[in-house]
């Protein structure tokens, strides 16, 4: 599947200059003869893979803050989950669709998983705050320069100035 992407993907980047030149080499001709389209070969249901696959956006890289706003969205819809689906389940108890054990058994399910899925979330959270804590916010130079007075030995020029018309020794 994945290859067959990839072929799709490569295909569609090789052929979409030829068709964008022959629409706009169509278009300028509007009294001429039509021209047959240079993509003979493409069918109608590789047409649609090609716009399918070029219809999903590049995907852009997230920085730290975007995965810790991530976890806490996910977080956040995993109770949101767990209250949907513990409100279906009272409801069919009130239903009388599933008996009050059953009812209590698949709430007991349903917190046991909402609970992992929310210490997982809640613990890669809380490692990429602390690493982010630990980074440095700009990296330092690997050599900086010498402080304006210093050499390399750590001697100090001093700079005296002398005015016009006195000596200096």
């Amino acid at each position: 599947m994945k290859n067959h992407r990839i072929l799709t993907i490569v295909l569609a980047l090789i052929t979409t200059p030829f068709a964008a030149s022959a629409q706009v080499h169509g278009l300028s001709k509007e009294g001429a003869t039509p021209t047959p389209p240079i993509l003979t070969g493409v069918h109608d249901r590789d047409a649609a893979e090609l716009a399918d696959v070029l219809a999903i956006p590049t995907p852009v890289p997230l920085g730290p803050a975007d995965l810790l706003n991530e976890y806490e969205q996910a977080m956040a819809s995993t109770a949101q989950g767990f209250n949907a689906e513990v409100s279906q389940i009272a409801e069919a108890v009130q239903q009388k669709k599933i008996t009050e054990d059953q009812g209590e058994y698949l709430c007991k399910e349903a917190y046991q998983l909402a609970m992992m899925q929310f210490q997982v979330l809640s613990s890669l959270h809380d490692m990429l705050a602390e690493q982010m804590s630990q980074t440095p916010d700009a990296p330092q130079p690997e050599n900086p320069p010498p402080a304006a007075g210093l050499n390399g030995s750590g001697y100090h020029n001093d700079v005296h100035t002398v005015r016009a018309n006195e000596k200096a020794i």
